[in-house]
């Protein structure tokens, strides 16, 4: 059976046609994220701040550290936008429909 037939197949009487299932149901909001979720986050804001106070001292400390500090900045930024991502609840895929 080709995987446009079994497509077709599963879409009826199952909603609309071509539709394989329902949308699944909406998920609750919450104002805090999961624990191991905010524990994450929370050990991802620790390392944002631990790097990006490593990138400025090595930038006070001597001129030639500049490149190495930049590096060590942008993991500081980066470890931040992913501790905003985990505190907030994490990331969602809801751009389908079925998810």
């Amino acid at each position: 059976m080709s995987e446009h037939e079994h497509e077709h197949e599963l879409g009826e009487g199952h909603g609309a046609p071509g539709v394989p299932h329902e949308p699944a149901p909406r998920e609750q909001r919450r104002l805090i994220a999961e624990p191991p979720l905010l524990g994450r986050g929370l050990g991802l804001g620790l390392v944002a701040v631990g790097a990006g106070w490593l990138a400025v001292s090595m930038v006070r400390a001597n001129a030639l550290l500049v490149p190495l500090a930049a590096a060590v900045g942008t993991v500081s930024v980066l470890a931040g936008w992913a501790a905003a991502v985990h505190v907030t609840g994490g990331e969602k895929f809801d751009d389908h429909p079925f998810v």
